[in-house]
């Protein structure tokens, strides 16, 4: 061999053992996913299966061609971040560590319409007893350290899920809550924490709602019930270091009820591939996620409370509150065209439009607690009401 010949055959074994080395290092089956799908999300994701349908409909139609793409809105994520360091202050997530995960995060959604931006200051957590933070403890932190109206997203040096186990990050996804926890190791692996967001819009892993293997059927028969709902991304046995070799091949042998050999998506964000291999959401997944925001936008738009911007509508009032008569009054010497949106805790829209002899029909609505956002294009309100 001449040593041209030898240079070539060392530099192909180098590559080789780096990307080995570099996608062996992203996958320590303890830095994995720690999110849980509760029967109640489920639930809700279930219930609102119509209407995200008509959105994906609408989004497909428009996004299939170019004339249709240019009226596709972009909507923008409000990103709260905290970042938890010890009591003196030290071994944080670097600013910008956080500002280059950011950009990465609008790379990968900027395909489904969705941006994503750090409003107002870091908020520093200067506390040990947070450094090493497991799941149990969520509640006690967003105590004083959560803003409403954002996603918000706290970066710790250590995490673990209720076992005890490391995990990368993990999603709150209960609809009364926008949070996620990342560990900073994980933040710059490029996959991770869009992973974690889109668990927030909707997502399931591409097994399922559970750590189980799954029961959707190689065939896609029952794609649409089983696994992650969704039809584009094939039936996913659950991935992981076993059955997925350090170039992204999957050389599992499982096979479905049907006795069909599996063969999933190994470069799917939402599955449990090595790290360095999930590269790629599939087109109904970047569907689903852009209708389920539609659908929750409202959290993402202000405070969920009674809030009122400028002057001009700031004498409002609304009466009776009870809703009696299942009419809505309102009292406001308002003299500009002026637009209504009714929405419930979820930030799913009930009823919008013009605003008509001060008065709403809210005889549609079940009992229970609802927002009322009001706006003359100056200004805005928003009122809690009961019915």
């Amino acid at each position: 061999m001449n040593i041209f010949k030898l240079k070539i055959s060392i530099l192909i074994v180098s590559i080789s053992l780096s990307t080995t080395f570099h996608l062996s290092s992203q996958n320590n089956p303890d830095y994995s996913c720690g999110t849980t799908i509760s029967e109640e999300s489920i639930e809700f994701y279930n219930s609102i299966r119509s209407e995200i349908t008509k959105n994906e409909k609408s989004f497909m139609a428009k996004s299939s061609s170019t004339k249709g793409a240019h009226d596709i809105k972009v909507e923008y994520i409000p990103i709260k971040a905290h970042i938890i360091r010890t009591s003196k202050g030290n071994d944080g997530l670097q600013e910008d560590v956080l500002n280059e995960a950011i950009d990465n995060l609008n790379a990968i959604y900027k395909d489904l319409y969705i941006q994503f931006s750090i409003v107002n200051d870091i908020n520093y957590i200067n506390n040990d007893s947070f450094c090493y933070f497991n799941k149990n403890n969520e509640s006690e932190l967003i105590k004083n350290n959560y803003s409403k109206g954002a996603l918000n997203i706290y970066f710790v040096n250590n995490l673990e899920n209720e076992s005890k186990n490391s995990i990368c990050g993990y999603a709150n996804v209960s609809i009364k809550r926008n949070i996620i926890l990342m560990k900073n190791s994980c933040v710059t692996n490029d996959s991770s924490l869009a992973h974690e967001i889109g668990h927030i819009l909707s997502l399931m892993h591409t097994h399922g709602p559970n750590d189980n293997m799954t029961t959707e059927l190689v065939n896609g028969s029952n794609c649409d019930t089983d696994g992650d709902g969704i039809c584009d991304t094939p039936a996913d046995p659950k991935l992981d270091s076993k059955n997925v070799d350090n170039f992204c091949n999957y050389i599992g042998t499982e096979k479905d009820a049907n006795g069909d050999t599996y063969q999933p998506d190994t470069k799917n964000i939402m599955s449990y591939s090595y790290k360095g291999c999930r590269t790629q959401f599939s087109k109904q997944q970047q569907v689903r996620m852009y209708a389920f925001f539609q659908y929750i936008k409202m959290q993402f738009s202000g405070a969920i409370a009674e809030d009122v911007e400028e002057t001009s509508l700031a004498q409002i009032k609304i009466y009776p509150n009870p809703v009696s008569n299942g009419t809505i009054n309102i009292s406001s010497s308002i003299d500009t065209a002026t637009y209504y949106q009714i929405s419930n805790f979820y930030g799913q829209v009930l009823s919008q439009g013009p605003l008509t002899n001060k008065q709403i029909d809210v005889n549609n609505l079940s009992s229970g607690t609802y927002l009322l956002t009001l706006n003359n294009g100056n200004s805005r309100v928003v009122k809690k009401f009961i019915k």
